[in-house]
């Protein structure tokens, strides 16, 4: 009787497909604005720099968003952080659905960034305690499939809206109304019919932290386990921030910069580039979800070259099969190199369990950091110089960056207790 007590006071986990598409449906609604900051800085007359603010800013709101959600896992349950969460990013995409200046887009791109980075942390919590329990890879794969979708979804939808609608105001209204479909999915469905911890009183935490499908192994098992030595924390973080300052560059002044190049002024068609490049990640991502980590990170750097190559090439000569090369390569690369790097941090958590939460949140922190630096360099250079000049000069820096995390090596840290 006890028992069944405890078991009614342990919040249950959120289901596996609940939480997966909530997540990427407020991914989508975070990336809607892509297809959307050209029109606002027509109307609203901003420069190149303020453009890449307007994309970036969020990770303002993101980053306190991931730090301070894996903390409150330890004492509210991922599906109640998940819901207001969901209802904080409604009230952004609202609010940019009637921006008529530059500080009310700023303001409301920081509110989504604060929901997103909650919803990323919670939603990994979620999708790593859910029942029952899965393979560390095959969990990885879901959280970088919901970026990965959501990023996509995002700008095609909201392409599709502006050019059939000729304005912004229907698209992010869209947005926030899918968004609050998720809130009602979590209310419905939020909840599994089996507790996380039936023998365990009060709230516990659940960190984003894998957790091996079979029995555990004594440390000397451990030890000699064929899983390479994981690389630094830090040293993950930026093989990520390197993949995800790419997928920036697609996600804020690429489609306006690809449109001019190639003279395309279809935002619907612009999406599609997007998409195609976030689309060729997800796909990677499927189909290499079992492929050894340092096999991945090599194809994904080595493929972002491409892709930065080719984008490069775009620029110089206006030629359309380079902008899908471009597109193609880098969507290669930042499959291949996002997963490999989830992954990569993955086996980290194994090593360093009690870190679990923290790391996750330091990761994706980093990772978003690097891209909105990235974009925002590109922004006040494009004004200093001019945009295509920017990018050839950036772009040229990411490809040595690729390159150095080409050569980053693990550093064998004997064993759990050494890690």
């Amino acid at each position: 009787m006890g028992e069944v007590e405890a078991a009614k006071t342990v919040p249950r986990p959120v289901p596996r497909i609940t939480g997966f598409l909530a997540t990427v449906i407020v991914f989508s609604a975070v990336n809607a604005p892509t297809m959307l900051y050209a029109a606002w800085r027509t109307e609203m007359g901003f420069s190149a720099t303020v453009q890449t603010l307007v994309f970036a800013v969020y990770v303002a709101g993101l980053i306190p968003g991931l730090l301070v959600t894996g903390r409150l896992l330890s004492r509210y349950s991922a599906r109640s952080l998940l819901l207001v969460a969901t209802v904080v990013s409604v009230a952004g995409a609202l609010a940019l659905s009637v921006a008529a200046d530059p500080g009310l887009l700023l303001a409301a791109r920081a509110v989504q960034g604060l929901a997103l980075g909650a919803v990323m942390s919670a939603s990994s919590a979620a999708l790593y305690s859910a029942v029952p329990s899965r393979p560390r890879s095959f969990t990885a794969l879901l959280v970088t499939l919901t970026a990965i979708v959501g990023a996509c979804l995002g700008p095609i939808g909201a392409g599709l809206l502006a050019d059939a609608s000729g304005g912004t105001t229907v698209p992010m209204l869209a947005a926030a109304g899918a968004v609050a479909v998720a809130a009602v999915l979590l209310l419905a469905h939020g909840r599994s019919a089996l507790p996380a911890l039936p023998s365990t009183v009060g709230p516990t935490p659940a960190p984003p932290v894998p957790q091996p499908a079979a029995a555990p192994q004594p440390v000397s098992e451990a030890v000699t386990a064929p899983s390479p030595a994981p690389r630094s924390h830090l040293m993950i973080s930026l093989t990520a921030g390197t993949s995800w300052a790419m997928a920036g560059l697609y996600q804020s002044v690429g489609p306006s910069i690809i449109g001019t190049a190639l003279g395309i002024d279809s935002l619907t068609l612009l999406g599609l580039i997007v998409a195609t490049m976030l689309a060729v990640a997800g796909l990677v991502q499927v189909l290499s979800h079992r492929m050894p980590i340092l096999l991945g990170r090599r194809l994904g750097l080595s493929f972002l070259m491409v892709g930065i190559g080719g984008f490069a090439a775009m620029l110089a000569t206006g030629q359309v099969w380079l902008a899908v090369i471009a597109a193609v390569g880098a969507g290669i690369g930042h499959g291949f190199t996002y997963l490999s790097a989830t992954q990569e941090m993955g086996e980290l958590n194994r090593r360093e369990p009690v870190r679990a939460a923290a790391n996750m949140s330091r990761y994706f922190t980093v990772a978003y950091l690097c891209m909105a630096v990235f974009t925002v360099a590109l922004g006040m250079v494009g004004d200093l110089w001019a945009m295509v000049p920017a990018a050839m000069a950036l772009l040229g820096l990411l490809a040595a960056g690729c390159v150095a995390m080409l050569f980053s090596g693990g550093h064998p840290t004997g064993g759990p207790a050494a890690a």
